[in-house]
């Protein structure tokens, strides 16, 4: 009698183990769309960062396209994918070398009609793409985006919207989300942007326009209507603009844009204007990785991309001396700081501060 009552409880135990295995599924699957050009001063870190994301590889493919570069972004692109690629599902890769500008560009950051018709043209090519592999959601990505959250593609898939995007911060008033816009679909910026971008009012806002990394869940049907083309629109009265078409669009399909700041996800770069340089860009990097610097007291750099990492030579910016008093029983604040010396080019002598304790 003892006997049949532990094969009962045996048997019991089985069944539910059983179950629970049987109900347990595979993450969703997701493609990476990433466009890249003239970005080899920004892909060390946004690929690192984008490696370090705890979503499963293997629920992963890419889309990778570069063009028109006159950097060494094809390289870097080529060192990261030969070593990364069996991590993934899949990468469909498409990297042109030999291309170097359009026509009618005045610079290498103006934004001529024949750049946003490219781009606009890309853009579409990998929302068909996902939709042809089946994949569950689409990540829409630019090369100047820092996602130092490595939960961020887990945390929006879980948010269970259409088209969602994580708040992301610049060395400036800068961010990837408009709180408004006009009548001409240009940006318009409202009492609700601040709140929005300090995280005075922490949810996921619903907002005219997002951009720069923007999750589009596939399997909702309304997801169907979405598009960057202009002309697969009825009745479009907005510019030749990859981002506002796409915001446009949405709105027409009825299909809301969110922006979350629950959490801080990570940091994106301030555009260039027309007359600027990758100079320029690269100046803004550093401002940005010493923002980024606040909240973490290291960045993540794959070993095999610290080649391509270019510091400023360290000096004592026109003083004799710098120095920095640090408590020992505070070294997380010193590997801050030494980062900071490195990123900056200061040469700083450390000196023990007199614990008061």
């Amino acid at each position: 009698m003892i006997l049949r009552g532990y094969l009962i409880i045996y048997s019991l135990i089985g069944f539910a183990w059983l179950v629970t295995c049987d109900t347990i599924l595979k993450e969703p699957t997701v493609l990476i769309s990433v466009l890249v050009r003239n970005k080899a001063h920004t892909l060390p870190y946004f690929l690192s960062l984008l490696e370090n994301q705890d979503y499963p590889k293997k629920r992963i493919s890419f889309w990778i396209r570069s063009d028109n570069n006159v950097d060494n972004s094809i390289e870097i692109l080529n060192k990261w994918i030969n070593s990364r690629s069996k991590m993934y599902h899949s990468m469909n890769v498409h990297l042109n070398a030999s291309s170097t500008g359009f026509e009618d560009e005045r610079s290498i950051a103006d934004w001529s009609p024949r750049r946003f018709a490219h781009i606009i043209d890309l853009r579409e090519q990998a929302l068909d793409y996902a939709k042809e592999i089946w994949a569950d959601f689409i990540l829409m990505l630019d090369a100047d985006v820092f996602l130092i959250n490595p939960s961020t593609i887990r945390n929006l898939i879980h948010k269970e919207y259409t088209v969602v995007a994580p708040l992301l911060r610049s060395d400036g008033m800068y961010s990837n989300f408009w709180a408004g816009m006009t009548t001409e679909h240009y940006y318009l910026r409202t009492e609700l942007y601040e709140p929005i971008l300090f995280r005075e009012k922490i949810d996921c806002h619903n907002v005219p326009m997002i951009h720069s990394v923007v999750l589009i869940d596939l399997r909702r049907r309304y997801s169907d209507y979405l598009t960057y083309k202009a002309e697969k629109l009825t009745d479009y009265d907005g510019p030749v603009d990859d981002i506002i078409t796409f915001a446009i669009g949405a709105n027409k399909s009825d299909v809301s844009l969110f922006v979350c700041n629950d959490d801080i996800y990570g940091f994106i770069m301030v555009p260039l204007e027309n007359d600027e340089t990758i100079a320029e860009d690269m100046q803004r990097l550093i401002n940005t990785k010493v923002e980024m610097l606040a909240f973490s007291d290291y960045l993540p750099l794959s070993d095999d991309l610290k080649e391509f990492v270019i510091y400023p030579e360290k000096d004592t910016l026109g003083v004799d001396n710098i120095y920095m008093i640090n408590l020992l029983r505070r070294p997380e604040r010193r590997r801050r700081m030494h980062r900071l010396f490195e990123e900056l080019g200061i040469r700083a002598e450390i000196i023990d501060a007199v614990d008061g304790r």
